[in-house]
């Protein structure tokens, strides 16, 4: 369906990770499902799902780049035992993919929203350096970065948890304002941060 619609499916970290968005809940809700096959950007091209409960059946009812006329209908039952078994099926990742998904799943992302922080990526920048990529808002990008230095998945994730666990101006971090014309560091910036160069 991704491909008869926008082309490409979404990165897993945009569908399952830090939260499973294909759960139903009590209000419909709306997922982004595909993006653009040629340069697989969202933004360029996207189909969307809106997942509703209703009753005994869930109902997908697609909208942007429509895969085909009509929506879909699965059972309820059967829905919410696929959505977990994908869910829970990390087979597919690479250890870089792990530990970003464990840094996600594990952070305290309501810890980090009271220093106005939302974490969005956690991947690799390169094979020795393992990076946390949070926002404020949209001012400000931060970085986050952390050694493999020959580690587990597993091992390296707890360390990141650890470190971001600490008050901000405490972490080993770069910062980037979204704003070209800003040059000063966010008030939660240590004396360490530095401003990184994109």
């Amino acid at each position: 369906m991704t491909s008869a619609g926008a082309g490409l499916g979404m990165d897993p970290y945009d569908v399952l990770v830090p939260a499973d968005r294909l759960l139903t809940d009590s209000r419909p809700h709306t997922v982004a499902i595909a993006r653009c096959g040629a340069c697989g950007v969202y933004d360029c091209g996207g189909t969307d799902v809106t997942i509703t409960r209703d009753g005994d059946l869930v109902r997908w009812e697609w909208s942007r780049e429509v895969p085909t006329d009509r929506g879909a209908c699965f059972s309820a039952t059967q829905y919410e035992l696929e959505v977990a078994r994908v869910a829970a099926d990390h087979s597919w990742e690479t250890p870089m993919r792990t530990a970003g998904r464990l840094v996600l799943t594990s952070i305290d992302h309501a810890r980090l929203l009271t220093y106005g922080l939302s974490a969005k990526r956690a991947v690799s920048r390169d094979p020795d350096l393992f990076e946390v990529w949070l926002e404020i808002e949209d001012d400000y990008q931060i970085f986050v970065a952390t050694p493999w230095r020959g580690r587990s998945p597993t091992e390296l994730a707890r360390e990141v948890c650890a470190i971001l666990a600490r008050p901000p101006h405490e972490w080993p971090a770069t910062w980037y304002s979204v704003k070209g014309w800003v040059t000063t560091p966010p008030n939660i910036a240590g004396l360490s941060w530095e401003r990184e160069q994109l």
